[in-house]
This record gives structure tokens, sequence and C-alpha cells, in this order.
């Protein structure tokens, strides 16, 4: 038994705002201000989080799309291969059950700031 994520994975949300979308070839890619330095474990070894996109929750799940963050390297993907309605320019992502070695494993790497940690 792992009690630290057990008791508080499902209890921390990375949120990010995207910052941009584009397709090379057949890749459609959905970028966010927030990357590997705040959640470095799907880059680590491809752990799965529920991702959501809150600003259109409503809208039908008809991309298949690689949620990436702005680190500018290869491994900064917090998402592969998901299902999310067409995203915009400032639409929050929700990326789920990122409570447990979310904030304990961020790092400022490239000199960028991790998400906030903020408890309510």
């Amino acid at each position: 038994m792992e009690p630290g994520r057990y008791l508080v994975a499902e209890a921390g949300v990375l949120l990010g705002r995207v910052t941009q979308t584009k397709r090379k070839g057949d890749v459609h890619y959905v970028g966010i201000d927030a990357g590997m330095n705040s959640l470095i474990r799907p880059a680590l070894y491809e752990a799965w989080h529920e991702i959501v996109n809150l600003s259109r929750l409503d809208d039908e799940t008809s991309e298949l799309v690689q949620v990436v963050g702005p680190i500018c390297e290869t491994g900064d993907v917090l998402g592969s291969n998901r299902r999310l309605p067409a995203s915009h320019e400032s639409d929050i992502i929700l990326i789920a059950e990122a409570g447990a070695y979310g904030a304990v494993m961020g790092s400022r790497y490239n000199l960028r700031e991790p998400a906030d940690e903020v408890c309510i």
C-alpha cells in the first residue's frame, strides 16, 4: 500500500490554460502553459492522468490530441492520444490526480516556475 498516493492523488489537479493548438501532419497538439516541470510523471514513465477541457465540458470529444507543455523538450507531453473537444486558446485544461507527486516532484527546469500549489 502507498498511503501518500492513496490519500492525496485524487485530491489534487493541475490546471493549465491553452496557449496554442497546431497540427504537424496527422498529429494535433494542444499546448498549455503548464508542463513537465509541474507534473513530471507522464514524461518520466508515461503515467496516465485524465485530462478534461473544463471550458468545453458539454462539447463532443471529437479530436485525438497530444497535450503538451511549454518546456521545449520532446518529453514535455502531459497526455498522448487523448480525446478532447476542439480546444481554443484560453480554454482551461484540468489534469486529474495530480495531488500525489505533483508539487513535490516539481522543478524550475528551463527556468520555468512550477505551477502554484493552492490548498482549499
